[in-house]
């Protein structure tokens, strides 16, 4: 099917002038030289765009007040450098681009950066002024511990998805001095032949002085862990004072050994720890602010290790929250996920009979 053609004819000095926000999707953009000033324009949103380089390069040019351009499955750019003129873009979007493998930027006030896909090489973007950072790639926490530090000395708040990691968080040589705010999704982040060993996230924590809030979402499709009712014998870390670490939630909470070795490091070390989430699913839920009408669906294997996980919450955490720290645990909605726990109950006494 052939896309639309977006005609850039229509982006006269009269429209140009005055257009504020640009977002186009499942076309042709093809701007040239002769494309007039857009001088009012400040967001710019591309999804599944037909556009170059050279083609974008001509439509950047014309915009000296852009503040924020997200780009999402643009196939055909292959690189992207974005100019000095850029003085006022603050946010730079990069999602499933899959043929762009680097990005240049002077812009001198970026200062929030995502980036999701294959492995994109952003070493030639001015980070001294980047406050926020969103990366999503295969085996990125090695790598964030081990480069990240040196090229983002400012970085406020780090997320990062990595959906198939091999190789445990190593000990930082550097720090995060100024990093408040770190959300990990390790979702489905396991593979059958080696589970990755949360407990090795310690030094991520301990390369982070001034943190403030850990999300961690851990879930799992099929408990793939020793589970802390098979050994029970907790390792130990060094101690390592915490002194700014207020709030952590941890997501798919499961009674993975490695889990519970964490969230008992957490407790013991982190002094001013106000409130500790334990949410044995992930998702929404019904009852979000009146958002949804119901809490997100969860697969069989999900549901089936809860009971462990509340038990070993029980068990092993809830005896070691100091009296000024709110725990919160939070378990299956009764309403949504009944059916889907009774079934996952039925299949696994047909399996254990068969």
């Amino acid at each position: 099917m052939r896309k639309y053609n977006f005609p850039c004819a229509i982006l006269s000095d009269r429209v140009g002038n005055s257009l504020k926000h640009l977002s186009l999707r499942f076309c042709d953009l093809h701007p040239t030289v002769e494309l007039g000033p857009l001088r009012s324009l400040t967001r710019l949103y591309l999804c599944c765009v037909s556009i170059t380089w050279n083609e974008l390069e001509c439509l950047l040019s014309n915009s000296p007040a852009l503040e924020l351009l997200d780009l999402t499955s643009c196939a055909e750019i292959r690189s992207l450098k974005l100019s000095c003129a850029l003085q006022r873009l603050i946010v730079l979007s990069v999602l499933e681009c899959e043929r762009l493998t680097v990005i240049e930027s002077k812009a001198p006030n970026l200062s929030s950066l995502y980036l999701r896909g294959s492995r994109l090489d952003f070493s030639l973007v001015e980070t001294l002024q980047m406050k926020e950072l969103y990366l999503q790639q295969d085996n990125l926490i090695r790598d964030a511990c081990a480069k990240l530090p040196p090229i983002l000395p400012n970085i406020e708040t780090l997320v990062i998805e990595s959906p198939w990691e091999v190789v445990d968080a190593p000990m930082l040589p550097t720090k995060f001095l100024y990093l408040k705010h770190l959300n990990v999704n390790l979702r489905t982040g396991t593979t059958e032949y080696r589970p990755y060993d949360y407990f090795s996230l310690v030094s991520f924590l301990d390369a982070s002085p001034s943190l403030e809030t850990l999300k961690l979402d851990v879930t799992q499709l099929r408990m793939l862990h020793k589970s802390i009712f098979a050994d029970s014998q907790l390792r130990h870390m060094p101690e390592h004072r915490h002194s700014c670490l207020k709030s952590v939630k941890i997501s798919g909470f499961s009674s993975a050994k490695c889990l519970i070795e964490l969230t008992c490091y957490i407790l013991k070390n982190a002094v001013s720890l106000e409130c500790l989430t334990l949410d044995t699913i992930y998702g929404h839920r019904c009852y979000d602010d009146g958002k949804y009408d119901w809490c997100m669906p969860m697969g069989v294997g999900i549901l089936m290790e809860t009971p462990r996980a509340l038990s070993a919450i029980r068990t092993y955490i809830e005896n070691k929250v100091p009296s000024t720290v709110k725990l919160t645990v939070m378990e299956p909605c009764s309403p949504c996920h009944a059916k889907a726990l009774r079934r996952a109950l039925s299949q696994s006494c047909n399996a254990v009979s068969i």
